[in-house]
């Protein structure tokens, strides 16, 4: 599945998007997130969690687990509607972790979280964290106003 080449520039300036996933009984749950893309490929960090927010409890750990089925939604809103514009991407979600990770794999996870430290300079001071969450898209839907 190819992105158009005038959102995949989009793409690698989006500072958010919105992940949906589905639980067991069909209910929707959205949120925020950032990410990067890469090789066809998009990668949405896990952060740091505290003892009693392990990732595995986290809904969207659970809900992919259930059901690999997502959405990610980038959008940019202006006040200025000719600049609006958005990208739905469709997609498999799987869960990347370094304990279920091959070597090539590890290595891989490694140019993410280097990729995803260089995009947002906060994970300097916060560790991105043992998990990603991989989307490989199967459809996007993109609109703009121009």
């Amino acid at each position: 599945m190819q992105i158009p080449p005038r959102f995949e520039r989009v793409l690698h300036k989006a500072r958010i998007a919105r992940l949906a996933t589905v639980d067991s009984k069909s209910r929707p749950h959205l949120i925020p997130v950032v990410f990067v893309f890469c090789n066809d490929l998009f990668y949405l960090p896990i952060d740091h969690k505290s003892k009693r927010a392990r990732p595995e409890k986290l809904k969207r750990v659970r809900n992919i687990q259930q059901n690999s089925n997502v959405a990610l939604l980038i959008d940019r809103y202006s006040e200025n509607w000719k600049e609006l514009f958005y990208i739905l991407i469709q997609g498999k979600a799987s869960i990347l972790g370094n304990k279920y990770l091959t070597n090539h794999e590890k290595s891989l996870s490694h140019n993410f979280h280097i990729l995803l430290r260089e995009k947002y300079k906060q994970y300097e001071k916060i560790g991105v964290g043992e998990y990603i969450i991989m989307i490989k898209p199967q459809k996007a839907i993109t609109w703009s106003n121009v």
